[in-house]
């Protein structure tokens, strides 16, 4: 599953570099005319000139192909497979394609521009790269979606629709990307930025094997690192006790080769640490009497296991407790012998479904098991398989804790914790060969684990609405593990991604059911993408006329809006859009100089219809009152100081004359040609008011169909949250920052500011609505995550869709959070620690 994070951080940096290159063309077609004029050479001349004409009169064609190319390159790269080898090793069918001479010339050109780029911003892209490796789960430079060469390749790309000489397309290339240069440094600290505002830490660098060496180590998954470390850090690897296993995906159950002692010592201390439990007493690698741990006897880490073996270091041993655990997985659960636990402190029930208890039968927690542990039920059977080793026994033990508590977990429904259940022995394989299974978030078991949980948590009831459909889904996929090679990494990846692609239907039937509300917010999107193009012609039109720079922002920013919004709802050509468009002429007019006492009288018949007209339109768009007085209180000095200043000369007066008229022939995009313009980035700074009030201006109609929450509706950040949400007498979730609990990496943020960007489709949230919490579910997200919807309830499904600015302030606010405080697993390994901490205070105690 691609990392939510990813995408809006993307997303934010193709609008930034996709602003920037319009900018440079803009300066580009500027510059080439002057450079023209003073060159010397008359063939140089007439190609700046060619170049000119072609830039200035396909413009737009060149920033649409670019901006699209851009993003399909873009695309391609994000959801591009991490390889575990060079750059070169994945080869698809294009890049074994012939190309032609200019094909292979354009390439050259291509990689020249970007080494030039490169040479701008190579420290800011070295940075984003080392922290955006994180996300992509891939280190290499050559699969990095922002690197220069995805900006140049797409620039020429995008030149080929300016003009069809290569001389030109080359000329122009080479001037735009060099003012494009410092735009494209400026995009790289706004992404590191953002990057470290989520969390995300840098990646360690790529390493790979030696080529053409023989004896050169390894550091693909599922190999142990032969260099220095330290003995007791925890393993950050995967595949650190296999030699044939890891995220990769393993190829069978055993290992040709034993595990060393040293890095078995080190599994054993990373365990120890994570769950707060003694290391064994005995050797490792054998059996023997125990001089510590969780006491003598079977349960015991010294138990009496003759000629044990490394943790899945022996083929036999791995090939007979895969056996068994085939066996115990076709075994009805409970069938009807009782059994006697062997749990890691003396007297810890927790075989079988009721309340777990701890020593001396006090209950712990008071959290009730929905299926039986069938890890402590079958714990003998299971060390005996496995060889016996004290390692062996350990993780056995630690993964029945886990169990323990995945089946207690108040968040999991019953009916999904038995299907949960069903996982126990195939979890307890993979953990026994992949000892990063206990600190990778990354690791297929656990991701797989982890989104079952989180799946079922989206349905109020597992027995209504969509929950069957999920709760047959999950079971199916369930099957084909238990039945399948459940050993092998890469079949949990295959199930994984067939229950994304289950979910992904499961949210498109959903938003079927809502397909009035997404078309009517997909369209307010669409004009914001309108709004935003008119306002950048009007800004270039605007920019030579004499005025105050508060009415050129206004009639840029603001009053552009009011247009687009006419244009929309009454036609380019209504009475309506023809009165709000003289009001913006009038508007500029009227802050002109009026020394003669005829331009003052036509001001003052003119002004109350220009400012009955300028209300109502602001009123269209729902301008907050406060930025409205502010204008105002700049607009009445300015007319003030036109009725006392010098009329201009008559040569003024024609020439912005001119400059008006240009301007009132500027047409308004329609939606299909701003379709792949960037949208604006959202303010880091939510307490000013926003200036884009074109996407939040819906009716009285529509705000009810749609269950819209306006930004306006939401309380004063400064209210107090005095109301909490409680599940029952269950506990809360733990949380990672209590406990040192120590995994790859930092846990995805569950409520503030940062949870906007890594929200998902079809995952349960917490909503603070008319003074009480609602589970809601996410089913849509618009293209340019402008507009989201949630529904809340099944049988009496209520709609709730609200900007991406609005659910911001919610997060901010403390009024928006994720439903799981911590993912499944490691919410049980919280509270497992949490337990086998009472349970070694009570054994001592005693």
């Amino acid at each position: 599953m691609i990392d939510p994070r990813l995408d809006p951080i993307l997303q934010a940096c193709l609008s930034r570099i996709q602003v920037g290159m319009v900018e440079a063309v803009d300066k580009a077609s500027a510059q080439l005319g002057l450079l023209a004029s003073s060159t010397t050479s008359n063939a140089q001349r007439q190609l700046l000139m060619n170049a000119q004409f072609d830039l200035q009169r396909r413009t737009n064609a060149l920033n649409q192909a670019f901006a699209k190319e851009l993003q399909q390159r873009t695309d391609k790269d994000a959801r591009r497979k991490a390889s575990g080898g060079a750059a070169y090793a994945e080869t698809d069918w294009d890049s074994l394609s012939l190309v032609d001479n200019a094909q292979v010339e354009r390439n050259v050109i291509a990689e020249r521009l970007a080494q030039s780029l490169a040479h701008e911003c190579d420290a800011d892209f070295k940075a984003l790269h080392d922290h955006l490796s994180t996300l992509l789960d891939d280190t290499l430079v050559e699969h990095n979606p922002l690197r220069p060469q995805v900006v140049t390749y797409a620039l020429l790309e995008a030149l080929s629709h300016v003009s069809q000489d290569d001389e030109v397309i080359k000329t122009l290339a080479q001037h735009i990307t060099r003012l494009f240069a410092p735009t494209l440094a400026g995009c790289y600290q706004h992404a590191v930025g953002q990057l470290k505002a989520q969390g995300v830490v840098p990646a360690a660098p790529a390493m790979h094997r030696q080529r053409g060496s023989s004896g050169a180590s390894s550091t693909s998954p599922g190999q142990i690192h032969s260099g220095p470390r330290s003995q007791s850090g925890p393993l950050t690897s995967p595949g650190q006790l296999g030699t044939a296993s890891g995220h990769g995906g393993s190829q069978g159950g055993g290992h040709s080769a034993p595990v060393p002692l040293d890095t078995q010592r080190r599994a054993a201390k990373a365990l120890s640490e994570m769950f707060g439990v003694a290391m064994p007493g005995g050797e490792l690698g054998a059996g023997g009497s125990s001089q510590s741990g969780w006491g003598a006897g079977p349960s015991g880490w010294g138990a009496a296991a003759a000629q044990a073996a490394p943790l899945s270091g022996n083929a036999m041993a791995a090939a007979n407790l895969t056996a068994l655990i085939r066996q115990l997985n076709h075994t009805p659960a409970g069938d009807g012998q009782e059994t006697q636990p062997t749990p890691m402190g003396a007297g810890w029930g927790g075989t079988s479904p009721g309340t777990l208890v701890g020593p001396g039968g006090s209950e712990l927690f008071g959290l009730q098991m929905m299926a039986p542990n069938l890890i402590r039920a079958h714990r003998d059977e299971l060390v005996q398989a496995s060889g016996g080793a004290a390692l062996s026994q350990m993780v056995i033990d630690i993964v029945a804790a886990l169990f323990d508590q995945v089946l207690s977990d108040p968040k999991v429904p019953p009916q999904m914790a038995r299907q949960i259940a069903r996982l126990q022995l195939p979890v307890l394989r993979v953990a026994m060969q992949d000892m990063s299974f206990f600190n990778s978030r990354k690791h297929p078991v656990r991701r797989f684990v982890n989104r079952i949980a989180t799946l079922s948590a989206a349905f109020d009831d597992s027995l209504e609405g969509m929950g069957p459909a999920c709760l047959a889904r999950v079971k199916s996929l369930i099957d084909d593990v238990v039945d399948g090679e459940f050993d092998r990494m890469d079949l949990y990846e295959a199930k994984l991604a067939e229950l994304e692609a289950f979910i992904d239907e499961q949210n498109k039937q959903e938003s079927a059911e809502s397909a009035a509300v997404a078309a009517l917010l997909s369209g307010k999107e669409a004009d914001l993408r309108v709004q935003q193009r008119y306002m950048q012609l009007l800004k270039r039109e605007l920019a030579d006329i004499d005025m105050p720079e508060f009415v050129r922002e206004f009639l840029t920013q603001i009053w552009s809006q009011v247009q687009v919004m006419a244009a929309t709802r009454d036609g380019m050509d209504s009475p309506l859009s023809t009165r709000i468009k003289k009001a913006g002429r009038e508007l500029a007019v009227s802050i002109q100089p009026k020394g003669s006492p005829q331009l003052r009288r036509d001001f003052l018949i003119k002004l109350p219809q220009l400012m009955k007209d300028l209300n109502e339109g602001l009123s269209m768009i729902q301008w907050p009152e406060e930025a409205r007085q502010d204008f105002f209180s700049k607009l009445l000095p300015a007319h003030a100081e036109a009725l006392k200043a010098q009329p201009p000369h008559d040569l003024t007066t024609r020439l912005m004359e001119q400059q008006l008229n240009k301007v009132d022939r500027l047409a308004i995009p329609s939606r299909d040609e701003a379709a792949n313009d960037p949208l604006p980035v959202m303010a880091d700074n939510l307490e000013e008011a926003s200036t884009l009030t074109v996407v939040t201006a819906l009716s009285a109609e529509e705000v009810q169909s749609a269950g819209f929450i306006p930004e306006a509706a939401l309380p004063s950040a400064d209210d107090p949250l005095d109301i909490d949400l409680t599940i029952g007498a269950a506990p809360e979730d733990p949380t990672l920052s209590e406990l040192d609990i120590n995994l790859d990496t930092p846990p995805p943020p569950t409520a503030g500011m940062q949870l906007v960007h890594h929200i998902n489709k079809g995952t349960a949230y917490q909503m603070l609505m008319q003074g009480q919490w609602k589970r809601v579910r996410l089913t849509w997200v618009s293209e340019g995550r402008t507009f989201f919807i949630f529904t809340h309830g099944h049988q009496h499904k209520q709609t709730i869709s609200l900007t991406g600015r609005t659910l911001a302030k919610m997060c901010d606010s403390g009024r928006f959070k994720a439903f799981e405080q911590a993912e499944l697993l490691e919410r049980a390994t919280a509270r497992a620690r949490r337990q086998l901490a009472e349970l070694s205070s009570g054994k001592t105690a005693a």
